[in-house]
């Protein structure tokens, strides 16, 4: 009866805090949309998404299918035929779909290419969400093809002219296809991930375990303000074991938090796409997407906990507990991919139990695995909430002695 009691205190509580409750859903959920859509292009090209291009063909010779066949060998595009998509292949429709970010590019192959070398071959519509990076990548790729072919017919015509060039090899003499004559080395990669999380793979997860471990802030002031208030002593005077109050906070606050995953999740699964962005692949194992996640709310609750039983005042939890968040998440690969830290800074994740939460998630949506797979995570953040339950226990003994 205590302990119902104390939780139906802490939920009417949270009832009324209307800012705190903020603060846990619409914080998450406003980052999850604006990261995963602003980072969508360039998590694209480190996670090998093929982008679209729209092009047609109006030349239609050999040498521009031989040109688009080496352009359509880069695994970064695919290319869509403007006719396989808009009947009568209407410039005009293909175009307006590039505008509206439907296609990364238009490319159009003029008739006169290939007629003389000085005869222009393309041109590109690039759509107004495409990166300056990801064009020149793309216009890289089509000048390499066109190089390629301009070699190949002036080799023609020098043979045509010249018969004791016959036997020469001009394409192989240029280099052009030598991957023997170019070294590529990376400054750093990551050594854990095995390959590298879409935008809407790393930002629902990451945002996620960032605002379960922000109910620090509603959880404290409440704690903080009842002891300032005196009701932690008056409840105290009934006999009431330290235990109890404990549990009764972590209840209310682990059915939120599991709140927190169910819609973020949803968000990464229906409305994020409706914005243009990537769905969420939530993955196959339902068991061990439970399992981390109660995991990380047992780590979330015992931080909070420790920082409200030490901290004096409400204005020292906000801040310690915030700016204790702020620090886990820019170690942890939340604000800054892993992925694409330096090989020393990747190291240093290992220290944020941000880092454990984000990667258990990881390695359900991105890697397909399963409740064997997230035990480790599962396992230093169950430590982790049972080590600081422990010390903000002792910590409530010391102060009621």
């Amino acid at each position: 009866m205590q302990l119902a009691a104390i939780i139906r205190k802490e939920l009417q509580l949270l009832s009324r805090d209307v800012h705190g409750l903020a603060l846990l859903f619409v914080m998450p959920l406003v980052f999850i949309l604006i990261m995963s859509m602003a980072m969508k292009d360039d998590f694209d090209r480190r996670s090998g998404v093929a982008l679209d291009v729209l092009y047609t063909d109006e030349a239609g010779i050999e040498v521009t299918d031989a040109m688009l066949s080496d352009v359509a060998d880069n695994d970064l595009f695919n290319l869509v035929e403007v006719g396989s998509v808009y009947p009568g292949g209407s410039l005009a429709d293909a175009a307006a779909a590039v505008g509206a970010d439907e296609y990364s590019f238009l490319l159009r192959i003029l008739p006169g290419a290939f007629t003389s070398l000085d005869a222009k071959v393309a041109e590109i519509t690039v759509a107004p969400g495409t990166s300056r990076e990801v064009t020149q990548l793309f216009v890289a790729s089509l000048r390499r093809a066109m190089a390629k072919q301009r070699i190949l017919l002036m080799e023609k015509e020098i043979k045509e002219e010249i018969p004791e060039a016959e036997a020469y090899d001009f394409l192989e003499v240029s280099g052009a296809e030598d991957d023997e004559l170019i070294d590529i080395s990376y400054g750093f990669q990551a050594n854990t991930v095995s390959e590298a999380p879409t935008s809407v793979q790393q930002n629902v997860p990451a945002w996620l375990v960032f605002s379960m471990f922000f109910v620090v802030v509603p959880l404290a002031n409440t704690m903080i303000n009842e002891r300032q208030v005196g009701t932690l002593r008056r409840i105290r005077t009934i006999a009431v074991p330290g235990w109890k109050l404990i549990l009764g906070k972590i209840v209310p606050y682990y059915f939120i938090n599991q709140v927190q995953v169910v819609l973020m999740l949803m968000v990464g699964v229906w409305v994020v796409p409706l914005l243009g962005g990537d769905r969420l692949t939530l993955g196959d194992s339902f068991g061990g997407l439970a399992l981390i996640s109660s995991a990380l709310s047992a780590a979330a609750l015992g931080y909070a906990i420790l920082i409200a039983v030490i901290c004096r005042s409400t204005e020292q939890a906000t801040t310690l507990g915030g700016a204790g968040n702020i620090i886990l998440a820019a170690l942890g690969g939340i604000m800054v991919p892993t992925h694409v830290m330096p090989e020393f800074m990747q190291s240093v994740t290992v220290v944020s139990p941000m880092s454990w939460g984000l990667q258990g998630f990881l390695d359900i949506f991105l890697r397909g695995g399963g409740v064997a797979d997230v035990l480790p995570e599962v396992a230093s953040l169950l430590l982790l909430g049972v080590i600081a339950l422990a010390v903000a226990l002792l910590a409530m003994r010391r102060q009621t002695v």
